[in-house]
């Protein structure tokens, strides 16, 4: 991405207010690559709150550029003084400001004008290449520029940009925040009593507009800052900042204003948690008492301070990253856990339950998670999870990872762990003690002070305790499914354990990055092209592997047009199947219906989703369930084998369809009713029910599959191009030869000068376009664009094709 503009990806749309799954969060935008030709920070801010409505973005900063050629009179000895000096008064002549209403000036990208404390951050040249100490900005007080007069015109009219921009700030927090809005109307007064008619030319060159305005004199900094924050964390603002991350630029202000205004973990709700063992058995029954505002089950006598809340004494992480670093890590890989502690204290040499998402089922939510889908897994509601002990902290540090001597991290923090041998991303650490980690194996983080009610809160204590003991999750990570799929062959025999080896450390770090290795081949599957080649380069890089690879495969799907009102299909009747093999006789008959999981009917431009086999009353009759209960709530290692083998028949049919054959999405199959001549005789009845599961499948597809009514699903990109305006129509004919469906294209403005930078402005060019067709496409831009185009694509879903 070479524009500012690409700042509303689609990425950004899942960081717009309400987003998140569990509690709408906060949001600040962050304008980067500001110092790429073309960067436009007012266009940045009206396609915001164009194509993202109720973001409300506002401006807490404007850019500030040096001027190219700067033909100011006696400039010379001015800035000479200034840079002398070190002045945090006085502006350098050749400075000025963008503004919301007018294009960018043409110059380069310096640093930011800090409108609530109403200072300039001056960067010095190649900011990236100095050391910290020397890559500290120049601060220049706005409020004590005296000076300001007609002979600095750049000087007057950042002063100028700044005052107007702290008003519209001002104003926007008063629509939407009380205390600002009695301040902003008393101001308002003030100014309106005092105000006789005159112009305010003279005060502004005097530098007296500051004082002389009561909206801009009367509300203080702290004011701004305050009101900032609430609207803030009632998400009805979002202040945005502007920068160039790469160079460092902006990014000191960014930190403190996450800190400032951002919420805290007081701020927010205890995570959502999942029971494990006996615990999830006992609340499944308990759910119509579930909370959803906090993290564990209601109760009369419910504490206010639950697991996961940052003054709860009982330890909880969730390990978010895992990289490895060589000669960091204890676990012979160079192993490191980056982690985040919700609640209780986490040290060195701690010894830790280690609860991963991928080893169990038959949880229990306790806080939303209600899309939760548990069919055919398995529970080890039993299982004995693994405890490992830490074995020291490493100090985060920039790029610095120093060893932390008797490491401990509190409620709240990031830690980064080595020693942890068996840990992967979103894991769930638990001490091997309910209590605090130097608290042994007593229950004194549960105990109650209240004497009146302590019989009652110790009763809630115990059920605590205990879930602690059992084991509680956190929601986990979920990964995309891949779309792209490469084979990759080691250059010798030698080489295969090696790059076995590699791969399995880099799944480890990156989980939407599926490794799958036979005694032949060895496929890589991922999110994109963009993907597969960072993996193929960190190979060579960090491991020092040459690799062969053969052509990408797309990872199509296929699905059932369910569009001409008919919202189901179903079997004609009982499909039987009566075979005997190997002397044995197999018979059963099975009734069955599939249905589209997503409103669209299963074929708008979606992610895909695995199918969801279900049972009618009928069935859980005719196996001995209980007709009026629900699959969502039992666990499938407690069904009969008949039973099973029936859901592994459907589940393995529905992996191939008919015709590429790919695995079939976005479809719920209901077993409406089964029937067999071999009731009596357990040995043969389930495999009997797995070969009749799969027969009545594979009827009902060849039967969609001859009517046309199966349809193959392809993965869609999002592509976003940045290309010189001169190009647009090249590109824009590509795209057509690629199948490809415009969205918008966004001509660059001219901006101040005119035509002097008029071969610096691109367009952005927003397409839709099947990933097959643009693999390799960085070439061709690059041909079509004599080397200036630029592209980046985001998968966006799976889209009939056509």
């Amino acid at each position: 991405n070479n524009n500012n503009n690409n700042n509303t990806q689609y990425n950004k749309s899942h960081a717009a207010h309400g987003a998140h799954r569990h509690e709408p969060l906060p949001a600040m935008m962050f304008i980067n690559k500001m110092d790429r030709d073309g960067a436009d920070f007012r266009h940045a801010i009206d396609t915001v709150k164009r194509k993202l409505k109720g973001s409300h973005p506002v401006a807490v900063q404007l850019p500030l550029y040096r001027m190219e050629n700067a033909n100011s009179q006696g400039n010379d000895a001015t800035t000479n003084d200034s840079s002398n000096s070190n002045s945090r008064n006085c502006l350098d002549p050749d400075i000025v400001a963008g503004t919301l209403s007018e294009p960018p000036p043409h110059g380069e990208f310096v640093g930011v004008l800090d409108i609530v404390h109403m200072r300039a951050l001056i960067y010095p040249p190649n900011a990236e290449g100095l050391t910290m100490e020397e890559a500290v900005p120049t601060v220049v007080d706005l409020r004590k520029m005296a000076n300001v007069t007609s002979e600095n015109a750049n000087a007057s009219q950042v002063l100028n940009a700044a005052l107007e921009a702290r008003r519209e700030l001002i104003a926007a927090l008063a629509n939407v925040d009380e205390d600002m809005e009695d301040l902003y109307l008393e101001a308002m007064m003030m100014e309106e009593e005092e105000n006789d008619g005159s112009s305010h030319d003279n005060t502004t060159a005097n530098g007296t507009i500051y004082k002389s305005c009561p909206i801009l004199n009367t509300v203080s900094t702290s004011q701004i800052q305050s009101s900032l924050r609430r609207t803030t964390l009632s998400r009805s603002i979002m202040p945005t900042f502007c920068g160039a991350a790469l160079r460092g630029l902006g990014v000191e202000p960014l930190l403190d204003a996450v800190a400032g205004y951002l919420p805290c973990p007081l701020d927010r709700l205890p995570p959502s948690l999942k029971l494990l063992g006996n615990s999830a058995a006992a609340s499944s029954s308990s759910k119509s008492k579930k909370n959803p505002k906090s993290g564990s089950l209601s109760s009369e006598h419910e504490s206010e301070i639950t697991l996961g809340h940052p003054l709860h004494p009982s330890t909880l992480a969730y390990v978010f990253k895992v990289l490895h670093m060589k000669g960091r890590g204890g676990s012979g890989d160079g192993r490191v856990a980056f982690a985040r502690v919700y609640s209780g204290t986490l040290k060195a040499r701690d010894s830790v339950r280690v609860i991963s998402p991928s080893s169990f089922d038959g949880m229990t939510s306790l806080g939303g998670g209600d899309d939760d889908d548990t069919h055919g897994k398995k529970s080890i509601s039993n299982t004995k999870h693994p405890v490992e002990r830490i074995g020291g902290m490493l100090e985060l540090s920039g790029g610095k990872f120093d060893n932390l001597q008797d490491g401990v991290c509190l409620s709240g923090d990031v830690c980064a762990l080595v020693g942890l041998k068996g840990v992967v991303t979103g894991d769930t650490l638990l001490l091997t003690s309910a209590g605090v980690s130097s608290g042994g194996g007593d229950k004194s983080g549960y105990k109650s002070t209240n004497k009146s009610k302590s019989n009652n809160n110790n009763k809630t204590s115990d059920v605590n305790w205990k879930q602690y003991m059992d084991g509680v999750h956190l929601a986990g990570l979920t990964s995309p499914k891949p779309v792209l799929t490469i084979r990759v062959e080691a250059n010798s025999s030698s080489e295969q354990s090696r790059l076995s080896a590699a791969l399995s450390l880099l799944s480890v770090e990156d989980p939407s990055l599926v490794v799958e290795e036979t005694p032949t081949t060895t496929l890589i599957s991922g999110l994109g092209e963009l993907h597969m080649e960072i993996v193929l380069d960190r190979l060579r890089r960090e491991f020092g592997l040459e690799v062969r690879t053969g052509k990408p495969a797309v990872a199509y799907r296929e699905t059932v047009d369910l569009k001409d009102g008919e919202g189901t299909v179903e079997t004609d009747g009982f499909v039987e199947y009566d075979r005997s093999v190997g002397g044995v006789r197999l018979q059963g008959a099975v009734r069955l219906r599939l249905s589209s999981r997503i409103s669209s009917n299963g074929v708008g431009c979606v992610p895909p989703e695995e199918p969801v086999v279900t049972l009618s009353r009928e069935t859980r009759a005719y196996f001995g369930l209980d007709p009026k209960g629900s699959s969502e709530d039992e666990s499938e290692h407690k069904y009969p084998p008949s039973l099973k083998a029936l859901l592994s028949g459907v589940r393995g049919s529905l992996k191939r369809g008919r015709v590429g054959p790919y695995p079939l999405a976005n479809l719920e199959c209901r077993i409406l009713d089964v029937d067999s001549e071999l009731s009596n005789s357990p040995e043969t009845l389930p495999g009997a029910m797995r070969a009749a599961a799969a027969n009545a499948v594979t009827t009902l597809l060849e039967t969609l599959a001859k009517d046309g009514r199966l349809l193959v699903l392809e993965p869609k990109m999002n592509v976003e191009i940045s290309v010189p305006r001169e190009k647009v129509g090249f590109v824009l004919s590509d795209l057509t030869g690629r199948r490809g469906v415009v969205d918008d294209v966004a001509m660059g403005d001219d901006g101040a000068g005119g035509s002097a930078g008029g071969d610096h402005i691109k367009a952005l060019v927003k397409a839709e376009v099947p990933l097959v067709e643009i693999l390799g496409y960085a070439n061709s831009l690059r041909s079509l664009t004599g080397g200036e185009g630029a592209f980046s694509a985001e998968y966006k879903g799976h889209a009939p094709k056509e």
